[in-house]
C-alpha cells in the first residue's frame, strides 16, 4: 500500500472519499487564478449551487495571521526592539496557512523514513562519504561518529544539500506563535476532523484533546525558538531576513532549529561560526549533536536515543541506521575489490 504524503493531505483536488470537502472548496476557488469575470462568475454561481444541495458543507473560515497581535506578543515578551522590527519588516504572511496546517495537522499522516531506504539513499550515502571522507574522519575522531551515520543522515535530512527548505525561518516562527488562539484552535480542529475522516489515523474522539495540547506545545515551542533567533541576531551570526528552510523552520544540510544551532553547531574551523550551509560545518555540528545527545558505537539503545532526539521518530532512527549500515557494507565491498584487483 502506498504511504500518505503530507502534501496529499492538503490536495487542492477533491478526494473521492470526501467529495465535499469545505477545505477544498476555498482552495478551488482562490488557486485558480487568471480566468476572465465572466468565466470567475459563472464559477461561482455553478459551486454556489452544487454545494448547497449539501447544507451540511459550511463555508471555511480560513487560517489567517495578524501582524499587529505579533507585535503586541513579542513587545509584552520583552524581545529588543531591533528583532521586533526586523521580525516585522521580513514577515512573509503569505505562509501562514501552509505552513500552520504542515506543523499542526502532519501527526494524521503515516511515517514515511522507511520508504527512504533505497537504492538511490545508499549509493548517493556512500557518494557523500567518499567526497568528504578527510572531513569525516576528522569528526569521527573529535566526537566518535561514524561518517556513515553522519552521511545517511544528511542524506534523509536534505539530500546531502539538494532540499533545504524555501520557507522563510522566521516567519515560520512568528506563524507558530499564533496558533493557540482560539479562533485558529477551532478551525485547525474543524480540519483535522476533516482530514481523520479520509486517513482514519485516530479516534475521532480524540481530535479535540490532541489538537488543545499541539496548538500549546507548538506555540511554547515557537517562542523558545524566536529566542533562540533573538540571540542568533543579536551575535550577527546569520541574516535572519533570507535564512530559509523546512516547513517546521530547520535549516542548513544538518536542518538545525534556532536553539540547536545556539547549542550545538560547530564549524570545523573554529575560528569562524558555524555555518550550517557549508558541508564541513554541518558534519561536525551533526557530529557534536550526537555524542551531546549520548550515541556510543556499541550500543544500540544509545544510538537510537541519540537519533531520537535529532528526530523524536523511531521510523527516522531505524532509518538513518539501516541505511548507513548499507553504505558501510557497499564501501567495505569496494575496497576489497579495489585491494583484490591490485
Amino acid at each position: 500500500m502506498s504511504q500518505f504524503r503530507t502534501e496529499d493531505l492538503f490536495s487542492v483536488k477533491r478526494q473521492a472519499s470526501s467529495p465535499f470537502s469545505k477545505y477544498h472548496k476555498r482552495r478551488f476557488l482562490f488557486l485558480n487564478r487568471g480566468v476572465s469575470v465572466r468565466q470567475a462568475a459563472g464559477l461561482l454561481i455553478s459551486i454556489f449551487l452544487f454545494f448547497s444541495l449539501f447544507a451540511h458543507a459550511e463555508l471555511e473560515r480560513p487560517l489567517s495571521p495578524d501582524k499587529l497581535w505579533i507585535q503586541k506578543e513579542l513587545k509584552k515578551r520583552g524581545f529588543p526592539k531591533k528583532f521586533i522590527q526586523e521580525a516585522l519588516n521580513s514577515y512573509e504572511e503569505q505562509g501562514f496557512e501552509t505552513v500552520v496546517k504542515l506543523n499542526l495537522l502532519g501527526f494524521l499522516q503515516p511515517p514515511q523514513h522507511m520508504d527512504r531506504i533505497t537504492p538511490q539513499s545508499i549509493q548517493e550515502s556512500v557518494s557523500f562519504m567518499k567526497e568528504n571522507l578527510s572531513i569525516l574522519k576528522k569528526a569521527q575522531k573529535k566526537y566518535q561518529v561514524p561518517p556513515q551515520v553522519i552521511s545517511a543522515l544528511l542524506w534523509i535530512e536534505t539530500r546531502h544539500g539538494d532540499d533545504r527548505g524555501t520557507f522563510h525561518v522566521l516567519s515560520v516562527y512568528l506563524h507558530l506563535l499564533q496558533v493557540n488562539r482560539t479562533r485558529h484552535i477551532q478551525i485547525l480542529t474543524e480540519m483535522a476532523e476533516d482530514v481523520n475522516q479520509r486517513t482514519q489515523k485516530v479516534a475521532a474522539k480524540d481530535i479535540r484533546k490532541i489538537l488543545a495540547e499541539r496548538t500549546k506545545k507548538r506555540r511554547e515551542w515557537a517562542l523558545e525558538q524566536l529566542q533562540a533567533l533573538a540571540e542568533i541576531h543579536r551575535q550577527k551570526k546569520i541574516d535572519l531576513r533570507t535564512l530559509r528552510g523546512s516547513f517546521a523552520g530547520a535549516f542548513g544540510l544538518s536542518q538545525f532549529i534556532p536553539s540547536s544551532y545556539v547549542q550545538f553547531a560547530r564549524s570545523a574551523n573554529p575560528k569562524h561560526p558555524a555555518d550550517l550551509y557549508k558541508k564541513e560545518d554541518a558534519i561536525f555540528s551533526v557530529a557534536h549533536y550526537l555524542a551531546k545527545h549520548g550515541w556510543k558505537n556499541r550500543s544500540s539503545k544509545a544510538k537510537v536515543t541519540a537519533l531520537m532526539k535529532y528526530n523524536n521518530s523511531r521510523d527516522y532512527a531505524d532509518s538513518i541506521l539501516e541505511i548507513s549500515k548499507r553504505a558501510a557494507a557497499e564501501v567495505q565491498k569496494s575496497q576489497s575489490r579495489e585491494i583484490s584487483s591490485k
